[in-house]
């Protein structure tokens, strides 16, 4: 229990920002309670990688680019915002790593 506590205090993520991520962790692996543990490892681990700024860019990113139009093309073109992404992903291939 030791170890879940302070991984918890190493997380300066939003609790929205947290529940949000389990959520859909959740969602997407199995709602068992193993797998609660496992996501809530999953966001420590990518918040112990990525600042929250970067997996607030990613996630505005990702989301943006899921949306049809001229105006949001840039979100799926431009390297730089590809980086920033990447970066998120990364994080995440490491906390399945560490947590699944």
């Amino acid at each position: 229990m030791a170890t879940w506590q302070g991984e918890a205090r190493a997380n300066n993520y939003p609790t929205e920002a947290v529940a949000d991520y389990v959520i859909g962790c959740m969602a997407a692996n199995g709602e068992t309670q193993d797998n609660l543990r496992r996501c809530s490892c999953s966001i420590d681990t990518v918040a112990s990688i990525i600042p929250y700024e970067t997996y607030e860019r990613a996630d505005t990113i990702i989301r943006m680019s899921g949306v049809s139009g001229d105006n949001t093309s840039m979100f799926r073109s431009m390297p730089m915002l590809r980086k920033i992404v990447d970066d998120l992903r990364l994080a995440q291939i490491e906390a399945d790593f560490r947590c699944f």
